[in-house]
């Protein structure tokens, strides 16, 4: 399981609206990876020696909003880093893990 440290070192994410994918990355360069699916459709790259996340990806992103919200839900790739600045941490919880954690 990740620790908290791991998920502050989100370094990006991004929309690819003609695949409909939504990517996060780890790490600030491109590097080989092993890719595994880790649920359908959500695949994660790391690294075979140390086990680091580098990407983790979720295909048909728009459907799978549109399917959890209904079609009323939009949404806009941008990011209003003054709004992000003043939100406060939330609490995450863990797979398999009954108690949350802040983020």
């Amino acid at each position: 399981m990740a620790s908290d440290r791991d998920f502050r070192q989100l370094i990006r994410v991004r929309y690819d609206r003609a695949g409909d994918i939504l990517t996060f990355s780890f790490t600030a360069q491109p590097q080989p990876a092993v890719a595994e699916e880790a649920a359908d459709d959500m695949w994660v790259r790391y690294d075979p020696d140390t086990h680091g996340v580098i990407t983790v990806d979720i295909l048909n992103f728009a459907d799978r909003v549109r399917t959890a919200f209904g079609p009323q839900l939009t949404y806009d790739e941008r990011a209003d880093l003054q709004r992000l600045a003043e939100r406060q941490p939330f609490d995450v919880l863990p797979a398999g893990n009954g108690g949350a954690r802040q983020v």
